[in-house]
């Protein structure tokens, strides 16, 4: 009797242990993580989230910075116990909203990017411990006077290590003028934080705008979207696309559409072209939507003076290094446009049915459907001489065909 008691108890322990909940970090959920998420180093996330077994150490580390609970500390051990976890330090069970950094690991700045022009330029940083550098996972220029991205750019390097030219991240004392820059960014990013945290505000605002002129949206809405998908990068890098640099405003039956399968095929080659090549990806945008009211053409500009544009193209351009070849994705933010407009708003000979790694696009060839968001795919050099936004001089690839990114690396 003894024995059999013993053995139930012993299955019942077990039994308990293997129901014991794990710990699971969905890292693209800002509800669902610390306002300044640290970093997981002894595990790897895979798609925006992390899910660790019931009784494992993790080690959490908030860079160059410290914990919001532990003021002392830049790291911390932790065990997964029951969906929570027990900190090392001072045996605390805790729930993952209280281990946030005091400061975020990524970071938004004012940096030097070449062919930046007369705009700003800015880097994507995550910021490390000690004396080592930081790390540069994107560069941008950003149009400070109109808010909006002109030009982004990453890399499917291992870490999504960026190179860029031999430059000191330490800060400077700021000039009048910088001051001046730095006040003018915060005012320009909580406008933009505002308008794009609020799809309800957006489209109140844009319907505001067109009242008088009774204009038909036939039940389309706009909505914020990323220019860089957060699944360009690897692991907990993609929390650095969450910059309000990083986002406009797109059709929602766009952004759900075309834009979805662009970013999704993007992301699904730098994935399997990371072992065997160096890819680099340039995302951007280019025009202003025109919305047509009677005989007349109406830019939409969400703020006054125009300010925040809802662009009329996004477009993506991947370059691969070491085969010096490259291809332009370009999508129209334009659900509305005629059969009579097409044929101009199209400014190269399309070449999406020679690009076969193009799967989530070409499926059901709706990237030819405007509602979706129309995609056309144009060598390097018919697309730099519409687009200004992407110099020619940044990329030189070979014309035509043999310039053409279409094959698969392996």
């Amino acid at each position: 009797m003894g024995l059999l008691r013993l053995a139930v108890l012993v299955l019942c322990f077990q039994l308990a242990h293997f129901t014991d909940p794990p710990c699971e970090m969905e890292l693209e959920c800002a509800e669902c993580v610390p306002d300044n998420m640290p970093l997981v180093t002894s595990h790897r996330a895979a798609n925006g989230s992390l899910t660790v077994p019931a009784g494992d150490e993790l080690t959490l580390a908030c860079g160059g910075g410290k914990f919001l609970a532990y003021p002392l500390r830049d790291t911390l051990t932790v065990q997964c116990e029951a969906g929570r976890y027990r900190v090392r330090a001072d045996d605390t069970l805790r729930h993952l909203l209280d281990l946030g950094c005091q400061e975020s690991i990524f970071e938004d700045v004012l940096h030097q990017v070449d062919n930046c022009g007369n705009l700003q330029g800015r880097a994507y940083l995550m910021r490390s411990a000690g004396a080592q550098p930081s790390r540069h996972l994107a560069a941008l220029c950003f149009d400070a006077d109109r808010a909006v991205a002109a030009r982004l750019r990453m890399s499917n390097a291992p870490h999504n290590a960026l190179r860029v030219a031999p430059h000191s991240d330490a800060a400077a004392p700021l000039s009048l003028l910088g001051n001046f820059n730095h006040m003018f960014d915060a005012t320009t990013r909580h406008a933009a934080e505002r308008l794009y945290s609020d799809d309800a505000r957006m489209n109140r605002r844009l319907r505001e705008l067109l009242k008088h002129e009774h204009y038909s949206f036939a039940e389309q809405s706009l909505t914020s979207a990323k220019l860089l998908s957060s699944h360009y990068f690897e692991d907990q890098n993609m929390r650095v696309t969450d910059f309000v640099s990083n986002r406009v405003a797109v059709w929602r039956s766009v952004a759900h559409g075309n834009l979805r399968h662009v970013q999704r095929d993007v992301a699904k080659f730098l994935a399997l072209s990371r072992p065997h090549a160096e890819l680099d990806v340039y995302a951007g945008t280019h025009g202003v939507l025109a919305l047509r009211v009677g005989h007349d053409h109406t830019e939409i500009f969400l703020k006054a003076g125009q300010r925040f544009p809802v662009p009329k193209y996004i477009w993506t351009v991947v370059h691969a290094k070491q085969a010096n070849k490259a291809v332009a994705l370009v999508l129209l933010n334009d659900p509305f446009v005629s059969v009579s407009e097409i044929r101009e708003a199209v400014f190269c000979e399309s070449a999406c049915g020679r690009v076969p790694w193009l799967h989530e696009l070409r499926r059901q060839r709706r990237y030819e459907t405007p509602l979706y968001g129309l995609v056309f795919c144009c060598s390097l050099r018919n697309f730099t001489s519409v687009v200004s936004e992407m110099p020619e001089q940044l990329i030189n690839v070979p014309e035509g065909n043999a310039g053409m990114l279409t094959e698969l690396f392996d």
